[in-house]
């Protein structure tokens, strides 16, 4: 671990706050990271206001690709794609989950081969838990996204906002109760690489996640869960 990481994980577990550690999880391509970067600025904004914002804002930033190894600190917001039943019992962290689309989320990273390269999927595989190679995208659920949100849904004992991409922006008021601390989302844009695949690819990923995008259809927009 980098000193400088090192200094930054003492210091989270050392600065008082009542906010809990704040987890934001996600099937992938599915607005975590618009949701992460919108919570941790409104934490740091009420952790550290005024000139210490910059600093503080790194201090409540951070990942956790394997829950089952974090140790997690109050205050601070972590960005993961991993599978809820690695997240601890008893860790006193409150879950926003994004879903949404499994065609879109996958064309997605479809998109994302083309623009950042093979390190890239890489690396996007190992934190979604991938159960195969890239070539699989286009014929199975080899992102897990339904081991995702099943996981995430039934994960019991943990305070979880389970909030569809589609509806988030319609549910800023739930996300800014439920973290504690007002959140300010940023204009909604396009997702350009959902919607940049020519009409015979669309179909084909439309067809291998028929049955998942139904089940996705039928739930909730948003629900806080227990």
């Amino acid at each position: 671990m980098h000193p400088k990481t090192h200094i930054k994980h003492l210091l989270q577990r050392t600065v008082p706050t009542r906010i809990p550690p704040l987890i934001v999880a996600s099937m992938g391509r599915s607005g975590s990271t618009v949701v992460w970067d919108a919570v941790r600025h409104a934490v740091a904004q009420s952790r550290f206001p005024g000139p210490l914002k910059a600093q503080g804002l790194r201090m409540v930033s951070d990942q956790a690709w394997d829950l089952d190894k974090t140790q997690f600190a109050p205050g601070v917001v972590y960005k993961t794609h991993g599978l809820a039943q690695e997240l601890p019992d008893r860790t006193g962290a409150k879950v926003v989950f994004l879903f949404g689309s499994a065609t879109d989320a996958a064309l997605s990273v479809l998109a994302c081969r083309d623009r950042y390269g093979p390190d890239w999927i890489k690396l996007h595989f190992e934190h979604l838990r991938a159960s195969g190679p890239f070539d699989d995208l286009a014929t199975r659920d080899v992102l897990r996204f339904s081991d995702q949100l099943d996981g995430w849904i039934g994960k019991a004992g943990t305070r979880r906002l389970i909030l569809h991409y589609d509806a988030l922006w319609d549910h800023q008021d739930t996300l800014s109760d439920f973290v504690g601390v007002p959140v300010t989302l940023p204009e909604r844009r396009a997702r350009k690489g959902a919607t940049a695949a020519d009409p015979q690819t669309r179909s084909r990923f439309e067809e291998t996640y028929a049955a998942l995008d139904a089940r996705i259809a039928a739930l909730p927009a948003c629900q806080v869960l227990e």
